[in-house]
């Protein structure tokens, strides 16, 4: 019974699984490859990636106004359409009355 470990390999599924059919012992050899990283340092790649994602969900849940910020800067770019979106998004974010705007829109989407 081997533990979970998910692959983020760039090899296909089938060529996985048939490298680990001929070499069984090879799952548990903490130097087999993935790709160029030895099997621990894939391991903890996944474990790191694992608690980056966790904690990034832990702060947007602890801070919506994000969410409302990212809300309201996607439906500006979908209704003005700019051309360039880099420099619509600078201003967008730097923008002085950036706070009471999207308080305003997320108060009508609320309506």
């Amino acid at each position: 019974p081997s533990a979970f470990r998910p692959r983020f390999s760039s090899a296909p599924a089938s060529r996985v699984a048939m490298a680990s059919a001929a070499d069984p012992s090879a799952e548990d050899d903490e130097e087999t490859t993935v790709g160029t990283l030895t099997r621990k340092q894939q391991d903890d790649l996944d474990i790191t990636k694992i608690k980056v994602n966790m904690d990034n969900e832990k702060y947007l849940l602890a801070h919506p106004e994000i969410r409302d910020m990212i809300s309201v800067f996607v439906h500006q770019v979908l209704e003005y359409k700019p051309d360039n979106i880099l420099s619509f998004a600078g201003d967008f974010f730097t923008r002085d009355d950036l706070y009471a705007c999207v308080k305003k829109k997320t108060e009508e989407v609320s309506r």
